[in-house]
């Protein structure tokens, strides 16, 4: 009895202890725990008087020690002898003191037996085994073994261990000075929530823990789910604070997967009901599925448990799914890098996708934000990448609310494609803002769009633009017209160039497909423009492209001279109220106080037609009244129609009474024919006999 009394003595049962205070840290951390989000720390529990203060009668005290600081039992309702050296007692109750953060207490270990054994230092509990603590932790097993001479405890046998709210199971655990604590073998941990709350359930293969380093792992796979909420990783790391009782980081490595369901964000803790709106003193309305995946996640917790920031690494992504009032599109956000930050009630708030580290990061290193439709009528797979982004979520939903992208903006859906310096996403109003340089393709149209401002309606696919605006449109296989003008690249060869359309405020409408430019808006085609307050562009059908101008219209038309003639013929250059171009009628019309002007022909009239060429290329004729005034020079003519056809610059003016004026002199006729830069003007007589005369130009006298 000597040797066990020395070993009493110098603290045979400090490695159990430590184990079971190892073990008490892991479910007391655990408490904590609740898939990224602290659970709130259930209502102080009464302590239970320490176990063993009242054995039963025929009880024997087989062993006691007892000094100033301290006392250790061992009970025993018998000793039946031993086998093979060791010491065999049954109806075991052992009470060992500990000092656990300044306050002391007890650890009572139960058994239906206990081998001891004296000359290697080892124990084994077996049958029954119950191990409590005074401050209400308690673990149940078939069997526990000590072996002093390896500061070794452990069980093979499934051990059962509880402690407040928290109720685990293992297949098996093991403590080794040094080491710290290893649970084995389907490791199950449910964890009971504050009233009206959810409970949080953990599994995982294997779990450890160590006192010094202030950690608990879960090994090789690990599951926490509450409530609508699942976790998922390869690995789960906690890092706990010096009193081991609240967690302050979590480290979830390989594969980590966060789900959180309908109406369950991934921070918020209860489901809401439907609708956008939310009344004062209601729950907030619920968010759609929420996952996050990475191959690492880290998350710190503030001194009262909250959560204050997370980092996932490695191909992290937020998928957010639509909740029902939103409109039905699936978000992702993902890089490289995503940090979460959270509200002062532990809501996530906000999601940043930092710069990459790389000098020039490569398209699988940038933040990327993805929106794809789940019907058609929400439009297309969108999807907008930067060297950074900030995207905002409503605390109370999940749901996202608006993203600001930074530095090298790169946009693009079917058909669509846009660039910017800077861009924001407002996700209610379903528009992209971009800035800094900004330029939008438009595949489909064969047009490119740049402004000091381009707005995209992201599930539209409407835009508009403000400051500066160039809009180029390309011609749709054909050349010439007014959209596909022609430039000479050599002589004898001809290149097409789209037309280009500039002005302070532009609009695109998909609905109707019309553009509109306001505010100083200039069409320029090749050498062929229009000016006007206001130009509209739309296309009722394939093909049938028109543009309208209005609120005082100027044009200038480049004719192609005619085949036998070497001389380029002067612009035609008018002037209107309105003007209206149909492309498929290879037509420009004009109306209102319409002037055109060709070399020192000029010619007024309500309405004019100008007809181009079948190939949309040039000036065929042009086609005025009624009626309709001629001037050239000193001459000026009356008459109800006129025809000009710029390739041979004459302008044949008809009616029932064609009135001529000159300076001293008047004619009538039926048909007056003028020459661009010719003296000659020929007049045909009433009686449809041809007649001609010849008036030789003035000039004016010098002032």
């Amino acid at each position: 009895m000597s040797s066990l009394v020395e070993r009493v003595r110098r603290d045979p049962a400090r490695a159990v202890r430590q184990g079971l205070l190892a073990l008490v840290a892991l479910v007391s951390a655990a408490v904590a725990w609740s898939l990224l989000r602290p659970a709130p720390k259930p209502a102080a529990e009464a302590k239970a008087p320490p176990p063993g203060s009242g054995t039963t009668v025929g009880e024997m005290t087989f062993l006691r020690f007892r000094d100033d600081s301290r006392r250790i039992e061992v009970k025993a309702k018998e000793m039946v002898g031993s086998q093979d050296g060791a010491m065999i007692l049954h109806g075991v109750e052992a009470t060992l003191p500990f000092v656990r953060e300044g306050r002391a207490g007890t650890v009572t270990i139960r058994a239906d037996e206990c081998q001891y054994q004296q000359a290697v230092e080892r124990a084994a509990f077996k049958g029954n085994v119950v191990v409590r603590t005074d401050d209400g932790f308690e673990l149940e097993s078939a069997s526990l073994k000590y072996w002093g001479d390896k500061e070794r405890a452990f069980t093979a046998d499934p051990v059962h261990f509880k402690r407040g709210s928290v109720d685990g199971t293992a297949l098996g655990f093991e403590y080794r000075a040094g080491s710290g604590l290893e649970l084995r073998g389907d490791v199950r941990i449910t964890i009971a929530a504050a009233a009206g709350g959810e409970p949080t359930y953990i599994t995982s293969p294997s779990a450890s823990g160590s006192r010094e380093e202030r950690r608990i792992t879960f090994h090789d796979g690990v599951v926490a789910r509450r409530g609508a909420r699942e976790l998922r990783g390869k690995e789960l790391r906690l890092a706990l604070d010096e009193g081991l009782d609240r967690i302050e980081r979590a480290v979830v490595t390989g594969n980590a997967d966060l789900v959180a369901g309908p109406g369950a964000s991934l921070t918020t803790t209860t489901a809401a009901a439907a609708g956008p709106a939310q009344a004062p003193g209601t729950a907030p309305p619920p968010g759609g599925t929420q996952r996050l995946r990475s191959q690492k996640l880290e998350v710190d917790f503030g001194p009262a448990g909250e959560l204050k920031q997370a980092l996932a690494t490695g191909s992290a992504s937020l998928e957010v799914e639509p909740a029902p009032y939103e409109p039905k599109e699936r978000r992702r956000l993902s890089g490289p890098r995503l940090r979460f930050d959270f509200d002062p009630e532990g809501r996530l708030a906000s999601v940043h996708g930092p710069r990459a580290a790389a000098a020039k990061p490569g398209p699988k290193e940038r933040p990327v934000l993805t929106a794809e439709p789940l019907e058609a009528a929400e439009g297309a797979l969108r999807r907008v990448e930067s060297d950074a982004f900030v995207a905002t979520l409503d605390p109370a939903t999940g749901a996202l609310v608006r993203g600001e992208f930074e530095g090298s903006v790169a946009f693009s859906e079917p058909g669509r494609k846009a660039w910017a310096g800077h861009a924001v996403h407002d996700v209610a109003a379903g528009t992209l803002v971009l800035t800094r340089e900004p330029r939008i393709l438009d595949e489909a149209e064969g047009s490119e769009l740049r402004g000091r401002e381009i707005r995209i309606g992201t599930r539209t696919r409407a835009v508009a633009a403000s400051g500066s605006v160039r809009h180029e449109v390309k011609g749709k296989g054909r050349r010439g017209g007014l959209f596909g003008g022609q430039a000479k690249a050599a002589p004898g060869q001809a290149t097409q160039e789209p037309t280009v359309i500039v002005c302070r405020e532009f609009e695109y409408d998909p609905q109707t497909r019309s553009a509109r430019y306001r505010e100083n808006a200039l069409v320029r085609s090749g050498t062929d423009e229009v000016r006007a307050p206001l130009i509209t562009l739309d296309e009722p059908g394939p093909g049938e492209r028109r543009m309208t101008a209005t609120g005082g219209v100027t044009s200038v038309l480049h004719p192609r001279p005619a085949k036998t003639s070497a001389k380029e013929p002067a612009p035609v250059e008018a002037r209107s109220k309105e003007m209206r171009y149909e492309e498929a009628k290879n037509r420009v019309v004009y109306t209102g106080d319409v002037e055109i002007r060709q070399g020192d022909i000029l010619t007024k009239s309500p309405e004019a037609v100008v007809l181009l060429a079948k190939d949309g290329e040039t000036v065929d004729r042009m086609l005025a009244g009624e009626p309709v005034e001629v001037h050239q020079g000193l001459k000026r003519a009356n008459g109800e129609r006129g025809t000009y056809t710029p390739a041979t610059e004459t302008f044949v003016l008809t009616g029932e009474k064609v009135v001529l004026h000159d300076a001293d002199r008047r004619l009538e006729g039926r048909m007056l024919t003028f020459e661009v830069g010719s003296d000659r003007i020929r007049v045909d007589g009433r009686e449809e006999v041809r007649t001609e005369a010849v008036f030789r130009r003035k000039e004016l006298p010098r002032p």
